[in-house]
């Protein structure tokens, strides 16, 4: 089974102990040892350098970051295969950063493209409001059909590194760890406002060029696009 960890801070709430890089890169280690890791973005840049395209109309509109409205922050994701969903709490308890902030495990499916050439890369998230209008079945199946025909345009300009899908509908589970010990509480989580249906990783030239990739993104004629720079060792 697939399942993608979600690397999160409360908005407002300092790290509970300190995590580093080095130790978080440890982690990803290990899981790509044992098998376990299909990709990653362990670090994002700051909040505050996003973006959040949205498209009405015809019209992009793009708001720059930091996003107040949210409750949550995502530093990065790990997508990983396990067993069973018990497997992979097992595997998000061992995260270091559960015991800083917050590790939300979410099953879902992730595709891994080619290697990234050396551009910057960023990650475009498909951010739906929580309790929203819900589209019939046939709307549901025609923005499938588009969302694949995008992600197909990005691999023939190259663009493309990998996408990855969270039903909105399956019951998510949050981790922390406390003196040791993980904690698992299960979803839904009514609180949050916002949920991530999905995501692409793509490499683009700068900023400038991924907002352009987002403006494209046919999620955003219906939800929002965040906009998110993937950081690198010089970062």
């Amino acid at each position: 089974m697939e399942f993608v960890l979600l690397i999160q801070s409360r908005r407002g709430e300092p790290p509970r102990s300190e995590v580093g890089v080095e130790e978080m890169g440890k982690y990803a280690q290990e899981l790509a040892q044992s098998g376990a890791l299909r990709g990653a973005a362990g670090s994002l840049r700051p909040e505050s350098e996003a973006a959040r395209v949205q498209v009405r109309n015809g019209r992009a509109a793009v708001t720059d970051g930091p996003f107040a409205e949210a409750r949550e922050v995502l530093g990065g994701f790990f997508a990983i295969e396990a067993a069973d969903r018990a497997a992979a709490l097992e595997l998000a308890g061992r995260c270091p950063w559960a015991r800083a902030g917050l590790v939300e495990l979410r099953a879902g499916r992730y595709l891994r493209g080619p290697e990234p050439s050396g551009a910057p890369r960023f990650l475009l998230l498909y951010l739906l409001e929580r309790g929203g209008p819900i589209p019939d079945e046939a709307r549901i199946r025609e923005g499938m059909k588009e969302m694949r025909a995008f992600t197909d345009s990005l691999a023939r300009e190259g663009k493309y590194l990998g996408d990855g899908a969270l039903p909105p509908q399956v019951p998510s589970a949050l981790i922390t760890s406390h003196q040791g010990r993980a904690v698992v509480t299960d979803g839904p989580f009514a609180e949050s406002k916002e949920i991530i249906a999905g995501f692409a990783l793509v490499q683009a030239r700068d900023r400038a060029e991924a907002i352009e990739l987002a403006k494209r993104v046919p999620h955003a004629a219906w939800g929002a696009v965040e906009v998110r720079e993937v950081a690198t060792s010089r970062s």
